[in-house]
């Protein structure tokens, strides 16, 4: 007879199995695309050095500095290819300093060198979007690949800090996130219902190490309120009232009619009973 924690034990051993397929597939996928980057990027270096030594017979100052960041790429690349080698330990996610997404950001970072010291010089090789087309399809791996210390991961995903403030983390460019503080409650419950994720932003809630969140740039606070529209407190008490959020203030909604000469219940943000609270009372509306 199976028994009920036979079958629990079976599902887990059936999820462990199909999750650490699908790991697999991703590191392998990674590593494909990890070979084609180093070609691309050896391809850069040596074409660059013949199209400058042809060009005018000597390589100048801005040129020389274009062919060193081609070839301190072509290394990144070949040190991150031996680290995603399915022998290689430095890829076990345990390990918070030394894990293959961390690998990935200092290879986007040589990367985002190199095509600087070309826009300084004026040369624009097409070599580099073809570059840059396959750094953002590895990180498209990785953002898959759920883990609180892989950046890619937390992109668009709400954490919070040693102090209690919650942030946003948004993606900048290859490689590069920022942390972007909400002002308060009200504010990251009205930016959560901006972005249609419903009324309960804890879903994308990820809890991460204070090391991993300083890893990034702070960017501008978000600063977003229910100014013009009507809220509800969050929970199953009966009889909550509607409230009209105006000119800093709430005003009560005195019958269910006056809802709907508002647009009805499809306008009403269900928010916590401490975003209500704040406001002081107005006057209700009849």
């Amino acid at each position: 007879m199976i028994t009920k924690q036979t079958k629990v034990l079976t599902g887990l051993l059936i999820f462990l199995v199909i999750g650490g397929s699908v790991m697999a597939d991703r590191r392998g996928q990674i590593h494909r695309l990890g070979s084609e980057l180093e070609r691309l990027a050896i391809d850069l270096a040596l074409s660059g050095y013949d199209h400058f030594k042809n060009w005018g017979g000597e390589i100048n100052e801005r040129e020389q500095g274009v062919l060193f960041k081609s070839a301190s790429f072509v290394a990144s690349c070949q040190l991150f290819l031996k680290l995603t080698k399915g022998d290689s330990d430095y890829f076990g996610s345990r390990y918070v300093r030394t894990n293959l997404y961390n690998a990935f950001i200092y290879l986007a970072g040589s990367f985002n060198d190199l095509e600087k010291e070309c826009q300084d010089a004026d040369i624009r090789p097409y070599a580099l979007r073809d570059i840059r087309r396959t750094l953002e399809r590895m990180e498209r791996e990785f953002a898959g690949w759920p883990s609180p210390q892989n950046l890619a991961y937390l992109d668009g995903k709400y954490v919070k800090a040693r102090d209690a403030s919650v942030y946003l983390i948004q993606k900048r460019g290859t490689g590069v996130y920022i942390r972007r503080p909400f002002k308060d409650i009200e504010s990251l419950y009205r930016y959560n219902y901006d972005l249609n994720r419903g009324k309960d932003p804890w879903k994308y809630f990820v809890e991460v190490s204070e090391d991993t969140l300083m890893r990034m740039d702070e960017d501008p606070m978000i600063v977003r309120t229910f100014n013009g529209r009507l809220v509800i407190e969050q929970s199953n008490r009966p009889n909550r009232p509607v409230f009209l959020i105006e000119r800093g203030k709430k005003r009560g909604l005195t019958s269910p009619q006056v809802v709907q000469r508002y647009g009805g219940w499809k306008n009403v943000f269900e928010v916590p009973i401490e975003v209500i609270n704040k406001y002081p009372e107005g006057e209700p509306i009849r």
